[in-house]
């Protein structure tokens, strides 16, 4: 080999060995970073602080997390209310994965038993919905309902204006026990049930007042629930406080001469209507939604529902209506994601839509879609209610007024 052709190979080699150790030292093209574009974002500035965390979103997430871990939710409610509402329970159950146990029963009923349960030390209902009679009279004065409203934390329930008359309203004295999330407008009838085949519709048309229950006609003919228990008593404390009824109406209800059948049993109270024992019933409580239901089947049973002398009412019915939380409960986390999910947008949104039967119109403002609630039921723009479940300027006269009824009535027995 010429020396020549020797050095051409020696200075080729070095070149290639250049070559290939400058190429070694790039970065390979897969991980070199793309070239800036014009809508790619700007760096944020040094000291930038980062993104603020809703810290409600923070808590929720806790709650439905620390609920989740209890995994039970144990409720009572009203046999109407139980029935009503098994299908937003259901929706409760899957969006969060808590079992909830609901035992159906009379208001007075989940009293007693509550309070019995309390005497032997043992604590097991998280959430209770039921009348305000039985409630304020003996959940309260024995110290077993805690204050609703420092269970609420969603922005929704909160926000008072969100919320009739841009309030919250209670159904008991101190304005914080008994919550009020749904009620009937409608005229001041007592949301009277009657028989249609003993009372005619030329008489059910010539009613006027609360005071032509009263006629003569009716006697022997009229069943009520006792003055001296629950059920009944919203009716008999609204006529009290009324301006325009009074206790005089309350005397003469009871009166011997009325020949009024009083009775705490509810089935008796409904077979008595639908059969034709009674023509009409006044004051029975949640028998009065279960006369309704009959209705729907073809049974003889019918509400009254022209305007009385006495103006419009606003009457939230205690066994769907009114919601209270026991102390101490067992399932704390579970119980207050229940009451702030109760309360919202959503959920009473799902009341009006998804309920069995047609549920009371809620309070809150910006519910739109009126679902399965009847339309006698909703309170009409500017018209004037007296709130009698939950006015709180009325409802301090609640004890009075079944002090009063209960005397009235044990005079003349």
């Amino acid at each position: 080999m010429t020396s020549k052709r020797i050095g051409f190979l020696i200075v080729f080699g070095a070149s290639l060995a250049l070559l290939l150790a400058a190429c070694g030292s790039e970065e390979p093209a897969a991980t070199s970073a793309p070239a800036p574009t014009s809508t790619s974002a700007a760096p944020e500035p040094p000291g930038t602080p980062p993104p603020t965390v809703d810290p409600f979103e923070a808590e929720w997430s806790a709650l439905i997390a620390a609920a989740q871990a209890e995994g039970e939710l144990v409720m009572t409610m009203g046999v109407p209310a139980g029935r009503i509402f098994r299908p937003i329970v259901a929706v409760f159950e899957e969006t969060f994965g808590i079992k909830a146990t609901v035992a159906t029963g009379s208001g007075s009923t989940h009293v007693n038993r509550v309070l019995a349960e309390r005497s032997a030390g043992r604590y097991l209902v998280d959430v209770m919905y039921g009348g305000a009679t039985s409630v304020n009279s003996r959940l309260i004065p024995a110290e077993a309902l805690g204050p609703i409203g420092d269970l609420f934390i969603h922005p929704e329930v909160t926000d008072q204006s969100l919320w009739f008359q841009g309030r919250h309203w209670y159904a008991d004295p101190e304005q914080k026990f008994i919550f009020t999330f749904a009620a009937r407008g409608g005229p001041t009838n007592l949301t009277m049930r009657y028989n249609t085949e003993l009372v005619s519709q030329e008489e059910i048309d010539a009613f006027s007042s609360v005071f032509d229950y009263l006629d003569p006609k009716w006697a022997g003919k009229i069943v009520s629930h006792i003055p001296t228990g629950g059920g009944g008593g919203g009716t008999y404390y609204l006529t009290y406080v009324h301006p325009d009824i009074g206790p005089s109406w309350i005397d003469a209800f009871v009166a011997p001469e009325l020949d009024v059948t009083f009775t705490n049993d509810a089935p008796f109270i409904i077979d008595g209507i639908a059969k034709g024992k009674f023509a009409m019933g006044i004051a029975i409580g949640g028998a009065g939604r279960d006369l309704d239901a009959l209705a729907t089947l073809g049974l003889p049973v019918a509400a009254i529902h022209q305007d009385f002398k006495e103006g419009g009412a606003l009457t939230a019915s205690g066994a769907i209506n009114l919601m209270t939380t026991p102390t101490r409960p067992p399932n704390p986390n579970a119980a207050k994601l229940w009451v702030n999910w109760w309360l919202t947008k959503e959920a009473q949104t799902l009341m009006h839509t998804l309920s069995e039967e047609p549920p009371e119109p809620t309070l809150r403002e910006d519910v739109t879609d009126w679902g399965k609630t009847q339309e006698i039921d909703r309170k009409e723009a500017g018209r004037s209610y007296y709130f009698f479940t939950s006015d709180p300027e009325l409802v301090k006269g609640r004890a009075e007024a079944l002090a009063y009824a209960a005397s009235a009535y044990n005079a003349a027995r």
